[in-house]
C-alpha cells in the first residue's frame, strides 16, 4: 500500500481476484447480453438469471480483466466492517452478507448487516487505523455470530461457470490434493 493515509473512516474500493473484477452477478449478466456473438442458449440463461433477484445478486467475478469492478463500500465497526454497493437500481445501498444456508455471499437490501475482517500477510486483523490508498493483498473473512466460534474466511468456489464466494471450505473431501487456501484478493482503495 502506499503511504498516503485515508483520512476518512469509511472508504471505498474495488477487489480482484486473479486479475479478473470482483462484480455483482446483475452486472455480469448484462454485459453477457450486451455481446454480439452468444448463442439463444447463452442469451437465455442470461435473462434467465437477470429475472431471478438471489442469482442477480451473487458476488461474482467478472467474465473478462478489463470489465468494470463493483464499487464497495466499507463501513468500520470497531475492527471489522459492513460492506456496502455503491450504485444505483435494485441493489443500491445492498449489504454484502453469507447466506444462512448455502454459505454464499450475496447482496441484499433487505439483509441484516454482516461485518467482516480484513486481513494481510503478517496482520492478522486490519483496523481502519491501517486502511491506505493504493493496492494491497487481503482476505476477506466473515466476523463469527458468537464470540466462542472463529471468523470465517471466503473461498472460490466454481459451479456451472460461475465463480462464487463461500464461507466454508469447498472441499468436502478433505483430501489434501485440492489444497484449498481461502481467497487471496487484491484491494484497491479508491
Amino acid at each position: 500500500m502506499s503511504i498516503t493515509k485515508i483520512n476518512s473512516k469509511s472508504f471505498n474500493a474495488h477487489l480482484y481476484l486473479d486479475g479478473r473484477p470482483v462484480v455483482l452477478n446483475q452486472q455480469r449478466l448484462q454485459k453477457v447480453l450486451g455481446q454480439p456473438r452468444i448463442t439463444k442458449g447463452e442469451r437465455l440463461e442470461a435473462e434467465v438469471g437477470l429475472a431471478d433477484s438471489r442469482i442477480a445478486s451473487f458476488i461474482t467475478l467478472a467474465d473478462h480483466e478489463d470489465d468494470d469492478p463493483q464499487l464497495l463500500k466499507f463501513v468500520p465497526q470497531g475492527d471489522d466492517y459492513e460492506i456496502t454497493l455503491v450504485q444505483t437500481g435494485a441493489f443500491a445501498n445492498a449489504r454484502v452478507f453469507i447466506e444462512p444456508v448455502t454459505h454464499n455471499l450475496l447482496a441484499s437490501t433487505s439483509a441484516v448487516a454482516q461485518r467482516f475482517s480484513l486481513r494481510t500477510f503478517g496482520v492478522p486483523k486490519i483496523s481502519p487505523a491501517n486502511i491506505e490508498a493504493g493496492p494491497a493483498h487481503v482476505e476477506l473473512s466473515r466476523k463469527a455470530d458468537d464470540r466462542n466460534s472463529k471468523s470465517k474466511p471466503l473461498y472460490r468456489y466454481a459451479s456451472d461457470g460461475m465463480v462464487t464466494f463461500v464461507d466454508e471450505d469447498p472441499n468436502q473431501t478433505r483430501h489434501n490434493a485440492f489444497n484449498n487456501k481461502p481467497a487471496t484478493f487484491v484491494i484497491k482503495v479508491i
